[in-house]
């Protein structure tokens, strides 16, 4: 990677006990804290790692299952904090996701505006401890993926933090910042947002009085009809074609601490 390249940054995942994640999540809530905690996992893990407690919220969502014809491919768990967010990105599942506690805010673009997202290719890079400062808080840096990998992202920030990053990235990124605005959705604890397949979302959370917000979504397998198609289609079409980092010299000079990254996918 570069001095001062864009990146994509997979998180520092730790195994802890629940009593300390849930510690850690209410501790780094605050801005003064380096470190943003979040207890998430992408394969089946309420099925799995917290077996324990998925009694406590039902198996499958019955309309969605005899509407979607299928069952499900995984039920994930998701507990974090107010500093918790997650940058535009799609999934290949039809997604019914439902809030226990705090809310989610969502901003939603449908797969035909994917050329307004400008997904580019970053490299691969994952963060790993280097040491603990004088408060015990674990320091991280950046780490190349070996072999060396590129991921497709969308570096899109819809809520620039300042005059100068709103100007630069209305910029970098006229055709999100000219165009239509995206759909808002807020869900709120008890309530089910159905986000189909495809779809881009940001996501932002508002956490409870006791400083989280707890989800779980049910991932369905989706049919790789027409929509599938037309959105390969649009991605191949001149209107704005994936580029290497490498290419785009030009206009992604920021400071790696800027960097795309998942580490808190919804």
């Amino acid at each position: 990677m570069s001095e001062g390249g864009l990146c994509f940054a997979s998180a520092f995942v730790q195994s802890m006990d629940f009593s300390e994640v849930m510690q850690l999540i209410e501790a780094t809530g605050e801005e003064s804290s380096h470190v943003v905690a979040y207890a998430q996992q992408k394969d089946d893990c309420l099925r799995g790692e917290y077996e324990v407690v998925a009694g406590d919220v039902d198996a499958h969502i019955p309309w969605a299952t005899e509407a979607l014809g299928c069952l499900l491919e995984a039920v994930n768990l998701w507990i974090g904090n107010a500093r918790s967010h997650t940058s535009y990105h799609m999934d290949h599942y039809e997604n019914l996701y439902a809030i226990i506690t705090g809310e989610k805010h969502f901003l939603l673009l449908p797969p035909t505006e994917v050329h307004r997202l400008y997904v580019r290719n970053y490299p691969a890079t994952h963060y790993i401890s280097s040491s603990k400062d004088n408060g015990g808080e674990v320091k991280l840096e950046l780490e190349l993926e070996e072999p060396e990998k590129m991921v497709p992202w969308c570096c899109v920030d819809p809520f620039p933090a300042s005059d100068e990053i709103i100007a630069e990235q209305s910029s970098s990124f006229p055709l999100y910042f000219n165009g239509p605005k995206p759909f808002q959705c807020t869900v709120r604890a008890s309530e089910i947002l159905y986000l189909p397949s495809m779809w881009f979302h940001h996501v932002t959370q508002s956490p409870d009085d006791n400083g989280r917000t707890i989800a779980v979504n049910y991932w369905y397998d989706m049919q790789f009809y027409m929509k599938y198609a037309y959105y390969s289609f649009l991605q191949s079409v001149n209107l704005n074609p994936l580029s290497s980092v490498a290419s785009t010299q030009g206009e992604d000079k920021h400071d790696t601490k800027q960097n795309c990254s998942s580490s808190n996918p919804d």
